[in-house]
């Protein structure tokens, strides 16, 4: 997964780096659609925030965690994130047509 990662009014230390890549772990499970991940960390007056977006093969999803913590607003917009690949997953998995077998089974056949 190729993941870019940008501070906005403020410097990404490498704790936080390597905190962002730990949670993006919990992304590689939909690796085989993913194509890319954008995350940028900003301050908005008092509150952190994190915003990422992910490029799939037939979608871009995006999402906003906030916190009084970066490390907060991250675990946020990650569990955000999680929940859209899930539902995404679902909707990719409900269009398929079922197998001819399938179809012979729900009539009453066998």
């Amino acid at each position: 997964m190729n993941l870019t990662l940008t501070g906005r009014h403020l410097e990404v230390t490498p704790y936080l780096k390597a905190h962002v890549d730990e949670k993006a772990k919990k992304l590689d499970h939909f690796n085989s659609h993913i194509i890319k991940t954008e995350i940028v960390l900003l301050k908005e007056g008092a509150k952190d925030v994190a915003e990422a977006k992910i490029h799939l093969s037939h979608a871009v999803l995006t999402a906003k965690g906030e916190g009084k913590d970066m490390y907060i607003a991250v675990n946020d917009v990650v569990d955000k994130l999680v929940a859209q690949l899930h539902r995404q997953q679902g909707k990719f998995h409900d269009r398929k047509r079922p197998g001819h077998r399938d179809e012979g089974r729900e009539a009453g056949g066998i």
